[in-house]
C-alpha cells in the first residue's frame, strides 16, 4: 500500500492533551536489529538532555542465556515524521548500569576515539588545530518480500550478471518500481522532516535495490543519523506492505550485493592543499592490519560482507579482501577511491568502499579514524608513518 505522506494513517487524529509522544529507538545485541518503544511526557523536550532515561529488557550478547533489564540513555533527538511535531524520535544507546555500557554499545568506543583527536592519552599529543572529522555513508538496501527475496527479482526474464539499471527511469525491469520509488521518496521527505542529514538518493543496480546518502556528520553523530534513517525506512516499509533488507548479500551466488561505502575527511583534508593529508591517511590505511577493519565493517556473525567481497559475479565492482588498491575516479575493484572532483579541486575526502550495507556506523567510523589518523593498526616496520603532528 503506497502512501503520499508519512504518518497519513494518523493525520486525522488530534492530540488535545498537550502531552508529547517520545518514540525511543535503540539496537539489540546484533547491532543490526532496530527496536523501539513509546512513552508520553508532559511537555516538549527542548534538547535530548530533557528526555528521561528509561529501561528495557534485552540480551547483552549473542549467547542469549538470560535477558536482563538495561538502561536506555538518550543521545540524539529528531522530529517525529509519523506523529509530527512536537512529538520526537529519540535515539538511545544501551547500558547495563549507569556506569557500564552493554557489550554491543559501540557508540561509547567511537566517542572515546573521536575525543582522542583532540587529545590522545596514548601519546599525550594535542593538535594545534581541531581535526573535525566528517563522515558520509552511501547506504544501499533491497526492498524484499516475506521470503527475504527482492520483490522484483525475476531470473527467468533477466540476466543479473549483465543487466544495468543504475539510476535508470523507465527501465524494462519495471516490476514494483513505482511502489519502491514512492517508498524511497517518502523516506527522503520523512528524513528531511525529522532533521536526519540525508543528502541524496538513487536507484541502484540490483532488483528492487535503492540507495540513499547520509552526511556529512561530524564524529559520532554519523551513527545517530544513519541508524535513525534505517529506523524511519523500516517504519515506512511496514505501511507499504513490504520489508527492507540491509544484508550485504541477500541472494548468495547471485549478483545482488549491497554496500555501505564510507566517506571521510578532516578539516585539513577539506582545506586548500588537502590532497596531501588525504594521501597520508590512505598510506596509513594501506599499511594497517586489514582484518581489524573488516571485523568492524561487518557486524554479522557469518561475515556476510566478506561473502559480498568474495562474490565471483561481482568481482569487477567491489574491493577484494586480500588486496589494497586506490585510484582517482575508479570504482572497479578499488579499496579506496578519491573522487575525480576532489582530485581536480586538490582537497575534499576519500571513500572506503569495503564496508557492507549492514555496517555498524559507530564501529566503522571508530576503526577508520584509529587506522588512518591515529595509526593504531600499523604493521611492524611502518610505525614511522604515525606522524600525528602532520596536520600542524
Amino acid at each position: 500500500m503506497a502512501t503520499k505522506e508519512p504518518g497519513h494513517l494518523l493525520s486525522g487524529i488530534r492530540n488535545r492533551t498537550g502531552k508529547v509522544i517520545l518514540e525511543y529507538v535503540f539496537l539489540n545485541h546484533t547491532r543490526c536489529d532496530i527496536l523501539d518503544q513509546t512513552r508520553v511526557v508532559d511537555s516538549e523536550p527542548r534538547s535530548v538532555g530533557d528526555c528521561p532515561i528509561w529501561n528495557i529488557n534485552l540480551w547483552n550478547n549473542a549467547e542469549q542465556k538470560d535477558s536482563q533489564e538495561m538502561i536506555l540513555k538518550p543521545v540524539a533527538m529528531f522530529e517525529n515524521p509519523f506523529f509530527h511535531s512536537p512529538h520526537k524520535l529519540v535515539m538511545c544507546d544501551v547500558w547495563v548500569s549507569m556506569e557500564t555500557p552493554s557489550d554491543f554499545n559501540t557508540r561509547v568506543g567511537c566517542t572515546k576515539t573521536m575525543n582522542r583527536l583532540d587529545f590522545d592519552p596514548v601519546t599525550g599529543y594535542r593538535p594545534e588545530k581541531a581535526r573535525e572529522p566528517w563522515f558520509g555513508i552511501e547506504q544501499e538496501y533491497y526492498v524484499i518480500n516475506d521470503e527475504g527475496i527482492p520483490c522484483s527479482y525475476d531470473p527467468e526474464k533477466f540476466n543479473y550478471d549483465t543487466l544495468v539499471m543504475y539510476n535508470h527511469v523507465g527501465h524494462p525491469h519495471n516490476k514494483n518500481v513505482g511502489l519502491e520509488r514512492e517508498l524511497s521518496s517518502s523516506h527522503f521527505l520523512a528524513c528531511l522532516y525529522a532533521g536526519v542529514k540525508i543528502g541524496g538518493r538513487n536507484r541502484e543496480n540490483g532488483p528492487s535495490q535503492w540507495e540513499y546518502q547520509i552526511g556529512p556528520c561530524e564524529g559520532v553523530a554519523i551513527g545517530d543519523h544513519l541508524y535513525m534513517s534505517r529506523y524511519i525506512l523500516h517504519r515506512l516499509a511496514e505501511t507499504f506492505g513490504v520489508r527492507v533488507s540491509f544484508r550485504p548479500a541477500p541472494l548468495p551466488g547471485v549478483r545482488t550485493i549491497a554496500g555501505g561505502h564510507l566517506n571521510f575527511s578532516t578539516v585539513q583534508m577539506r582545506e586548500e592543499g588537502g590532497t596531501r593529508y588525504i594521501m597520508h591517511a590512505i598510506e596509513l590505511l594501506s599499511k594497517s592490519h586489514q582484518q581489524e577493519l573488516f571485523k568492524c565493517y561487518d557486524p554479522s556473525p557469518d561475515s556476510e560482507n566478506t561473502k559480498r567481497m568474495e562474490s565471483q559475479n561481482t568481482e569487477h565492482w567491489i574491493p577484494k579482501v586480500d588486496e589494497f588498491t586506490f585510484g582517482v575516479g575508479l570504482k572497479r575493484s578499488t579499496t579506496v577511491r578519491i573522487p575525480k572532483l576532489v582530485d581536480m579541486d586538490g582537497r575534499g575526502y576519500f571513500e572506503d568502499r569495503r564496508p557492507g550495507s549492514n555496517m555498524d556506523p559507530y564501529a566503522a567510523a571508530d576503526v577508520l579514524v584509529r587506522a588512518c589518523i591515529l595509526g593504531d593498526f600499523l604493521k611492524p616496520g611502518f610505525e614511522y608513518l604515525k606522524n600525528l603532528c602532520l596536520p600542524d
